[in-house]
């Protein structure tokens, strides 16, 4: 069809037919059954119509869409499993009463959890818009999705502005792709650089070259996106890069060399920061002792640290917070020795806060040891809004063995004292697979009948993290404890529903082996 008539002549004609009415110039193809012309364009405007358009004509054709055949598709059951979960904020996918989790955070987690395990195979198409979409509101899949989504789900993204987030979105790649590096997405080329730099000192040094030539005519976002790759390998011998980046007039890009400058514990930013912090906090007679700077100047500014304090905190307090987060702990000596010295209570919780960020964000265990139990009876105490979001970083710099023997000790004393320290938090940042001593903690609490009839909620939030978290080879277990309850027993609910969502993810994980 090379032309769209009007609606009127369409309607016009069929209802006196095409051989006493002539239809427009340009409908149909030459030698066409004028019927099935009238047919087509009538099929055509009925489109637009119930789309709200107009017929336009003179757009580009978008190029076919890769053929992926080669790459095998998962099995009928797994894609129906899939369809389920998408239901969290698709409508139209799915069953919503297929997923015995209850909220929409618990179906993103099992969604995760499925794009992680399928593994060498492909997603069906008719799934693609729908993992586009939760990708464009759940930042946290996006990696997953352009992974498992695979050529056609990048064509189908180039389709729409709003899912072009998949071009951003690093993808393992080989170091050796010169066509990838001069004309890839952005995520592809982070994964080019990052695999380069993996090649050692000379993999290192060929890095910092891709990036120099290329530096001066990328945008802002993608000069950020690049610079990242150098966390791979990060050494002193990229200290001339970073500290560059720290005069680039975009703050995505200062900001991303200032994240790595602070990995650099021997650096001119480290030095800096040290002189600056020792002139404000020094040892002196066996007690710390305070004078916080006066101002915050340019090169204080152009280190990272923000003039301007958070309601309720004065100039000078602030300016002292930010320069102890950014100097190396190591200027300290042993966390446990500074931290038992007496200091003005003036300053002793800027100084605390200060020194929790720093450990925080050097991901230092020992320093994050010491401050969770201090900063935590601050958290108690009701201190600043934002204590239980730095205490939640500082479990983040813990060793993974240190969580979950947390976890254990806490969960042993019961479900009452468990909640009062939130072992919910620190449950959620235990990495998988949980230990078996973890794992033996969890059902020791869950099947203190005691425990549970006083706390039903707490039995709740542990349940359902607990479903999505543990081992789903221990579904039989849980199910297991589930039948042994009494049908009128107030948990019999909470504890069916963690079973189910334990037997749900085995059998998940039964269809992508």
């Amino acid at each position: 069809m090379s032309g769209l008539p009007d609606w009127g002549d369409v309607l016009a004609t069929a209802l006196v037919g095409t051989q006493r009415r002539t239809l427009p110039a340009g409908v149909g193809a030459p030698g066409e059954d004028p019927a099935e012309a009238l047919l087509d364009a009538a099929g055509t405007l009925t489109l637009y119509r119930r789309a709200g358009f107009r017929a336009r004509t003179g757009l580009v054709v978008p190029a076919p869409a890769p053929d992926d055949s080669d790459i095998p598709l998962v099995s009928w059951s797994a894609a129906a499993r899939a369809a389920d979960l998408l239901a969290v904020d698709a409508a139209g996918y799915g069953t919503s009463n297929a997923v015995p989790v209850r909220d929409a955070d618990g179906r993103l987690e099992l969604l995760a959890e499925w794009l992680g395990a399928i593994g060498h195979r492909r997603v069906p198409g008719e799934l693609l818009p729908a993992l586009l979409e939760i990708g464009r509101r759940h930042r946290a899949l996006r990696a997953l999705i352009a992974a498992a989504g695979g050529p056609r789900a990048a064509w189908l993204a180039a389709q729409r502005p709003d899912w072009g987030y998949l071009d951003a979105a690093a993808v393992e790649a080989p170091a050796d792709d010169p066509q990838g590096w001069d004309l890839g997405s952005i995520g592809r080329r982070v994964g080019i650089l990052t695999a380069v730099r993996r090649g050692g000192p000379e993999g290192e040094q060929r890095g910092r070259d891709m990036l120099a030539e290329v530096w001066a005519s990328e945008t802002p976002d993608d000069r950020a996106a690049l610079l990242g790759a150098l966390a791979t390998g990060l050494s002193g011998a990229d200290e001339p890069v970073l500290e560059g980046a720290l005069d680039d007039r975009r703050k995505e890009v200062r900001l991303a060399a200032l994240d790595l400058l602070a990995l650099l514990p021997d650096s001119s930013y480290a030095r800096r920061m040290i002189e600056r912090s020792t002139a404000c906090v020094r040892v002196v007679g066996g007690r710390i002792q305070v004078v916080p700077p006066v101002a915050c100047d340019k090169g204080m500014r152009r280190d990272g640290l923000v003039p301007r304090p958070p309601a309720g905190v004065g100039e000078r307090a602030w300016w002292l917070e930010e320069l102890l987060t950014r100097t190396p702990l190591r200027v300290w000596g042993e966390p446990e020795e500074f931290l038992s010295l007496p200091v003005t209570d003036e300053w002793a919780v800027v100084l605390r806060r200060g020194l929790a960020r720093a450990a925080a964000g050097q991901r230092e265990p020992g320093w994050a040891t010491a401050l969770t139990g201090r900063l935590t009876e601050e958290v108690v105490a009701g201190g600043r809004p934002d204590d239980r979001l730095l205490l939640e970083a500082l479990y983040d710099a813990l060793p993974p063995e240190a969580l979950a023997t947390i976890a254990v000790e806490v969960l042993r004393r019961g479900l009452a004292g468990a909640a009062a320290v939130g072992v919910e938090h620190v449950l959620e940042l235990c990495p998988r697979p949980w230990p078996p001593a973890l794992v033996e903690a969890v059902f020791g609490a869950l099947d203190d009948l005691g425990g549970r009839r006083s706390a039903g909620w707490r039995l709740a939030g542990l349940c359902e993290l607990a479903a999505l978290r543990l081992p789903a080879g221990t579904a039989a277990r849980a199910t297991a404890l589930a039948a042994g309850l009494p049908s009128d027993d107030p948990m019999s609910s909470i504890v069916g529903r963690f079973a189910d969502t334990l037997r749900f993810r085995h059998d998940m994980l039964e269809e992508l082996a």
